[in-house]
């Protein structure tokens, strides 16, 4: 057995560990699941014991800063698993190793910075550019408002963006921001997925050294400056691949866990169990589920192949991105749609179930562009260049 065999099969056995401790912190994750939604965050504990898993940042961040540098399927399987206890507690569980990925496209001084004491730093993004940006002597200077940056209240380095000019043309850029260059504007009041925190980052006329600074264009096509030091396969991949994949776990987790629930409920109600709509509803939702599976896991697999991801691959991983999305809302909307007038009473799972499902779906990562890109190769058209391929 080769090198790259050996590195390979030690991967998958740390993947089943990690799923597998994920598992077992879901039930005390789903007893803070209502707490979590009071409280409009992931309680600290929540954050704590997710980390002290090996479940944080260091699942995808670079093995030379400690990490663990594995396959983006692990994050979605953690994700998963922790989804089916708490939609909002999984959606900032997948997004501490998705900004630590994005950390790894950064040049080295900003990596060093980061992971200066190892590779448990937390880290919040908000990635549409809202600052205002000023070139100078040795950096930047940022003002701006930053929204929806979900689980800032638990890190400490943030990522926000803002437009430079260069030769009169604008380009997102994504900027590092040490901690205490930021505030906090606790402003995260929504109808679902309440306990993201998903509150807005304040930066104040700030001054961000040039070696924290990325173009977006970079992470686009998986091409950072990081990508230098850190050569594995992880840190070449674009940005299609990895978007919409973080916030399908915790959908898929939630969608999983509304099926259950209303199949145990259902047989409790032997009018319920009897009727054929609820029976039809069933199998569609389960079918549904099933093929959203499929579509991410055909994805995954595509991404463990040698070589490249081109345009048209990008324009296809994004297409299923999105279908597996519409047919998780789909099934669970289906569902909730027969669970009476107690589905939607505080105490029912399937409310919050059905709000979270949709507040999911509505993120950028599932914009209808992502359906015109695939749809514009199949016909024979160039690349519209208002539509960012992610």
């Amino acid at each position: 057995m080769v090198a790259t065999d050996i590195d390979r099969s030690a991967d998958l056995a740390l993947r089943d560990v990690l799923i597998e401790r994920a598992r077992e912190l879901a039930p005390r994750i789903r007893e803070r699941a209502a707490r979590t939604e009071a409280e409009r965050a992931v309680p600290r504990e929540s954050i704590e014991e997710i980390i002290a898993a090996g479940l944080g940042g260091r699942i995808l961040a670079p093995r030379r800063y400690g990490g663990d540098e594995l396959s983006l399927d692990t994050m979605y399987a953690v994700a998963l698993e922790i989804g089916r206890a708490c939609a909002s507690t999984a959606w900032c569980a997948a997004l501490l190793p998705h900004d630590a990925h994005m950390v790894g496209f950064f040049p080295r001084l900003a990596q060093e910075a980061v992971w200066a004491d190892g590779p448990d730093t937390c880290i919040a993004a908000s990635l549409a550019p809202a600052a205002a940006v000023q070139k100078v002597d040795g950096g930047y200077r940022l003002t701006g408002r930053h929204g929806f940056a979900s689980g800032v209240d638990h890190a400490s380095w943030v990522i926000v963006s803002g437009l430079i000019k260069d030769g009169g043309r604008a380009a997102n850029h994504h900027f590092l921001v040490r901690p205490g260059d930021y505030t906090i504007d606790d402003d995260w009041y929504a109808a679902g997925m309440r306990g993201t925190g998903s509150k807005t980052i304040v930066v104040d006329d700030i001054f961000v050294p040039d070696g924290f600074v990325v173009p977006a264009a970079a992470l686009v096509a998986g091409e950072g400056p990081g990508s230098e030091i850190n050569q594995g396969p992880l840190y070449s991949q674009p940005l299609a691949l990895h978007a919409g994949l973080t916030f399908l776990g915790p959908m898929m987790g939630t969608a999983l866990d509304a099926y259950e629930h209303f199949v145990e409920w259902a047989r409790g109600r032997a009018q319920t169990a009897g009727s054929e709509v609820v029976q039809e509803a069933v199998a569609r939702s389960s079918a549904d589920l099933e093929l959203a599976e499929l579509a991410i896991q055909q994805v995954l697999h595509a991404a463990r192949a040698p070589g490249r991801l081109e345009l048209a691959d990008r324009a296809q991983i994004l297409r299923d991105y999105n279908r597996a999305a519409e047919l998780l809302t789909t099934s669970v909307d289906r569902l909730f749609a027969l669970s009476g007038t107690s589905g939607f009473k505080d105490s029912s799972p399937m409310q919050q179930k059905w709000r979270d499902i949709h507040m999911m779906a509505s993120h950028v990562s599932f914009t209808r562009a992502n359906f015109q890109h695939y749809g514009r190769i199949a016909l024979g058209l160039q690349r519209d260049p208002k539509l960012v391929v992610f």
